[in-house]
């Protein structure tokens, strides 16, 4: 069994911890968006790439959703005291990933050995896999504003200002690795994960011969919603986080629904999981040429939920391979 997922950051995390928690961390190949990385005080930060390892670690803050554990943030108060405005967080334990990264980036050490590196350091024995060793990154055009970094705008203007325009700076430099594509081609099985569409994971498809290599996949591949438009939202990060969603999908024209985001991928995805909740939405999904699933797939706020949500994803590994996907 050889599970390739592509995503990032909190969403895609929690599925990953509940796939690994059933089939195995070995099982897993997860190809991480890169996109939103960012250099901070001369550091190397990558968060989704942190987020997935820390989570498989069992070492996230998952009721911050992002961070170590009990973590502490004196150097970020020491910077405030200095005069610095403190917009972006890194906690004092965390520190040590990007220091450490940083330091063998500049000694010519490709980011995905680095990412290896860490991963076994941290005891996470899935393969974790760059979406790219280029630089990427997102960029947003803000109404009155201009152009800012993905990060800024998330973070620091906290997703306030309409967005105009979204591009991948560097993108077109950017090429699949080698081991993404070898990983597809002893696939059993291809996951989009519950990853902000526009942000986590059109960069990844938008890399060399990724979205082309996962067309070609004779394999089933499966699409996780991020969104789920008709169950409440309490938690203020999850509330923050479907406001920025929703910020992104608007600048592309769309809505901020499951289908929305199912039409992103309707050159790839044969199955399309959905909430119990927007269950309503599954004519729309059929329309986009995709079987849709209904699950329980709020396994943050119910725990319970997990098992279903991994079998909805999982099942879909005894259809039979189906003929190479004709490119349009």
């Amino acid at each position: 069994m050889s599970i390739v997922c592509f995503g990032g950051g909190i969403g895609a995390t929690r599925l990953w911890r509940a796939l690994a928690d059933d089939i195995g961390q070995e099982s897993l190949t997860l190809v991480v968006n890169t996109a939103d990385d960012l250099w901070h005080y001369g550091l190397r930060v990558c968060p989704d790439l942190d987020t997935v390892t820390y989570g498989l670690a069992g070492k996230q803050d998952q009721e911050r959703g992002w961070g170590l554990l009990d973590e502490s943030f004196a150097a970020m108060a020491t910077l405030a005291e200095l005069g610095e405005d403190v917009w972006f967080n890194l906690g004092d334990r965390d520190l040590a990933t990007h220091l450490l990264r940083t330091q063998l980036l500049i000694r010519g050490v490709p980011l995905s050995e680095v990412t290896a590196h860490l991963a076994g350091a941290n005891k996470v024995s899935t393969r974790i896999l760059p979406m790219c060793e280029e630089e990427v990154s997102t960029e947003v055009f803000e109404k009155g504003a201009g152009w800012t970094t993905f990060q800024e705008y998330h973070v620091r203007h906290h997703a306030e200002p309409p967005v105009e325009e979204i591009r991948y700076r560097g993108i077109e430099v950017a090429r699949t690795p080698p081991a993404v594509l070898e990983a597809l081609e002893t696939a059993s099985l291809v996951v989009l994960g519950p990853s902000s569409p526009i942000a986590s994971i059109l960069p990844i498809l938008s890399v060399g011969e990724t979205r082309a290599a996962i067309q070609a996949a004779p394999v089933p591949v499966v699409a996780v919603t991020p969104i789920v438009s008709r169950a409440p939202i309490n938690d203020p990060g999850d509330a923050h986080r479907a406001k920025l969603r929703g910020r992104l999908m608007a600048a592309r024209g769309l809505e901020h629904t499951a289908s929305a985001a199912a039409s992103l991928y309707t050159d790839l995805v044969d199955f399309f999981v959905i909430d119990e909740a927007d269950q309503e939405e599954a004519t729309h999904i059929h329309a986009l040429g995709m079987t849709p699933i209904v699950a329980r797939t709020l396994t943050h706020v119910n725990p319970t939920c997990a098992p279903d949500l991994v079998h909805a994803v999982t099942s879909q590994m005894s259809i039979p391979s189906k003929p190479v996907k004709q490119l349009p």
